[in-house]
């Protein structure tokens, strides 16, 4: 008979997924439990076996097609009655073919003789349908493991999972004997126990848990984070990221952040390690020029920016944001630690005007002290390369001379689109950065 075999919910809140191929082609005879199908959801990438044996009749998708939950994935003639299509919530598909009567389950060969004790009786209830012979009940092979240990005939096993699955759970109930409604069994009663020490009221093993209401809070995505969630995960997707981190000493890089920023004060001005970063990632730039670049993906054009609009990327309470700092190649260290200065405390206060928040042509993310030693920082999408910075801190370093010393070292971590920064280009550019920190005086050496 003609049977319509309807894509399954396959993992929690699915609604659909895409076909990636068919493992079967229209005229093939398969046997029930067969890999016909492989269908990618949202989690994995999962291969679906065949409800029933019989024929493939129809394959009414092509490999990348959406497949709505409860559509017809493929169409079969199927070898005697075909089993009920059930929805991911349990219930019956009131266009799907009747459900066969249910029958009894015949008393296994090891049924122990009348001399041991009477086998529970089954309840008096409307029996459960059963899947007719011939065809099996969808279930992960894990599930018929744990069917063959119990014992159990997962044929007559009425599956509570999505689609009609057959659970590890649906196993246990379908082996935990029902109560009785025959006569008791006279059953000795057991010796007394044996005396012992008074057991605590309570422990954590005890504690009955079932008395625990689990409850949870939704919350729309809007505003701020919308944005974030959308332009992380687009980025994401679409950048082929790669990291490549470096550790700096910074021994000297402290000893010339504490001269000047005792001589600037007098300005107002806070210099701080992250304008040094800033001014090293600035002079290394001229010599990558693709690093100071953007993508264009829907014409895939690489777009290389003459000039260089530095974002920073800042922490506020409704979430991360980017202030740019439009120019950045033209500035001195103190310009940039002005800015820097300037746009964290603006943004603290969502003081940021709308324009100052886009047209970064490349990015630093920094979270001070609690940079920790290395991380993957996500792109600023149509961005190509964004540098992490993290917690400087003194670690035990064994010099040429094999004598160890304390000194201050901080690792920064690069973020590369590797669609156009190959890995060597990205080492070298963080070589360079590197070179720049851990000499500063050699950003003298170039022009504002």
């Amino acid at each position: 008979m003609r049977y319509e075999f309807k894509l399954p919910d396959l993992a929690e809140g699915m609604v659909e997924g895409e076909l990636v191929g068919w493992l079967v082609a229209i005229g093939d005879k398969v046997k029930a439990e067969q890999p016909v199908a492989e269908v990618m959801t949202d989690k994995a990438t999962v291969v679906i076996p065949s409800p029933v044996a019989g024929a493939i009749v129809e394959l009414p998708w092509q490999a990348g097609d959406i497949v709505k939950v409860g559509q017809a994935l493929m169409i079969f003639d199927a070898e005697g009655a075909a089993p009920t299509q059930r929805t991911h919530a349990g219930h019956v598909d009131p266009n799907a073919a009747p459900a066969p009567t249910p029958v009894s389950t015949p008393a296994p060969a090891s049924t122990p003789p009348t001399s041991s004790p009477a086998p529970v009786s089954a309840p008096i209830a409307a029996a459960p349908a059963v899947v007719p012979r011939g065809t099996k009940a969808l279930a992960a092979p894990a599930t018929r493991r744990l069917a063959r240990e119990l014992g159990v005939d997962i044929g007559q096993v009425v599956g509570s999972g999505p689609g009609g699955r057959v659970t590890p759970e649906d196993l246990q109930t379908h082996a935990r004997p029902a109560p009785t409604v025959s006569t008791p069994v006279t059953v000795a009663a057991p010796p007394p126990p044996v005396a012992r020490a008074q057991a605590p009221t309570w422990s954590p093993s005890t504690r009955d848990r079932g008395t625990i209401a689990e409850s949870e809070e939704r919350q729309k995505l809007r505003g701020l984070r919308r944005a974030i969630f959308e332009t992380m995960g687009r980025s994401k997707r679409t950048a082929a990221h790669f990291t490549y981190v470096e550790e700096i000493d910074c021994e000297n890089l402290y000893v010339s952040r504490e001269k000047l920023a005792k001589a600037v004060e007098p300005k107002g001005v806070r210099i701080t390690y992250l304008a040094f970063i800033a001014k090293a990632m600035l002079c290394a730039l001229p010599r990558f020029p693709k690093m100071n670049a953007t993508v264009d993906d829907e014409k895939q054009e690489v777009v290389l920016k003459k000039h260089v609009h530095l974002g920073i990327a800042a922490a506020t309470e409704p979430g991360l944001v980017v202030p740019v700092i439009r120019h950045a190649d033209r500035m001195s260290l103190l310009d940039l630690a002005w800015h820097i200065q300037d746009l964290a405390e603006r943004a603290k206060t969502n003081k940021l005007r709308p324009e100052e928040l886009k047209g970064s042509t490349i990015t630093i993310s920094s979270l001070g002290k609690l940079g920790g030693l290395m991380a993957t920082p996500i792109i600023n999408h149509p961005e190509v390369a964004i540098v992490g910075i993290h917690a400087m801190q003194k670690r035990a370093v064994v010099l040429d001379d094999d004598t160890i010393v304390a000194r201050r070292r901080m690792n920064i971590s690069l973020s590369f689109d590797h669609r156009l920064i190959d890995g060597h280009e990205g080492a070298a550019f963080a070589q360079a950065v590197k070179t720049y920190l851990e000499d500063p005086e050699l950003m003298l050496l170039e022009t504002v």
